[in-house]
């Protein structure tokens, strides 16, 4: 046997021509129990205000899509080379406005791609790993606090002093993005970082005298 004949099947025996309705099946059955588990990690660590629908989706189709593409790939060496020459066409635009999201969609992809290839303890030992270290991220960033602008609009100066106080004396860090002042009314927005005994605190500034209005604005997807 010659090296080049030793190279073809080394190559050909790489792809699994016994393709049956069993491991298929299988295959799709593993990236949509990877992709139900994805979806879950995200809506436990999402920083995002608002519940995106039709980005969960786009994991859980995403996944599926993948291990029936890996599937195809590995069961024909013609169709595979045929399918990474039409996907090397396409690309894709859409804005992603948070790089979490990104890493999400990487990580459906590639359980997808350890699905179709039949490697189901790696898909799910390499789920587990992932979604236990975004977890356990997600509760220490949050014991950090939450990013938000705080909004005062007082009468005077002098109460923005008082407001202020207020902070210093609650142990709420903070800093100052911008002051407005005219004849009318001050108007001064902080930097803080926001914990649930902050928000008491931060409520409690509606009580000082000269202070119109108090409002937070989430600043995490600005």
């Amino acid at each position: 046997m010659s090296i080049i004949d030793a190279i073809k099947n080394s190559v050909l025996e790489g792809f699994n021509t016994s393709l049956t309705p069993a491991s298929i099946f299988l295959g799709l059955l593993t990236a949509l129990l990877a992709s139900l588990f994805i979806l879950l990690v995200y809506r436990r660590t999402m920083q995002q205000v608002t519940f995106n629908r039709s980005y969960c989706m786009t994991l859980m189709l995403v996944t599926s899509i993948s291990a029936m593409m890996v599937l195809t790939i590995t069961s024909n060496l013609a169709l595979s080379l045929g399918m990474v020459g039409a996907l090397s066409i396409v690309r894709f635009r859409t804005a992603v406005k948070d790089s979490a999201d990104t890493a999400f969609l990487f990580w459906a992809v590639a359980a997808g791609i350890t699905s179709g290839a039949g490697f189901y303890l790696l898909t799910f030992i390499g789920c587990l790993f992932i979604g236990a270290v975004c977890v356990v991220f997600s509760l220490v960033l949050g014991k950090v606090g939450k990013p938000f602008l705080l909004v005062l609009r007082t009468e005077s100066s002098e109460a923005t002093a008082q407001a202020e106080k207020l902070l210093r004396s609650a142990h709420v860090g903070f800093s100052i993005s911008s002051a407005l002042e005219n004849d009318s009314y001050c108007e001064t927005v902080y930097n803080l970082s926001v914990t649930p005994e902050i928000r008491k605190t931060v409520s409690k500034l509606r009580g000082v005298e000269g202070v119109s209005s108090v409002s937070l604005v989430d600043c995490r997807n600005s």
